[in-house]
């Protein structure tokens, strides 16, 4: 595949990530600790499939490896989460 087809694949399904994220955000700013906590375990994936399509699109293994990192530390902060609920419930 060309760059350029990479590109105009990939930027049109990272904009519909993006919308997806938006109910996610709200989930997040409003509701119950245990809504939160779904919308912070949702947030994660979303967020680094965004970033995995823009280091294809835009050729910067930078953003991928951004992307590793931040699957890596939402994964434990849902847990760290999920323990501090545990705790207050």
């Amino acid at each position: 595949m060309s760059p350029a087809s990479i590109t105009a694949a990939a930027l049109p399904a990272a904009v519909l990530l993006l919308g997806g994220l938006l109910p996610v955000l709200a989930g997040l700013l409003r509701g119950r600790p245990a809504d939160r906590l779904a919308a912070l375990l949702a947030a994660g994936p979303l967020t680094v499939l965004v970033l995995a399509l823009l280091a294809a699109a835009y050729g910067r293994p930078v953003y991928l490896d951004v992307a590793l990192v931040l699957a890596l530390l939402s994964a434990a902060g849902s847990l760290v989460f999920a323990r501090f609920l545990a705790r207050t419930l």
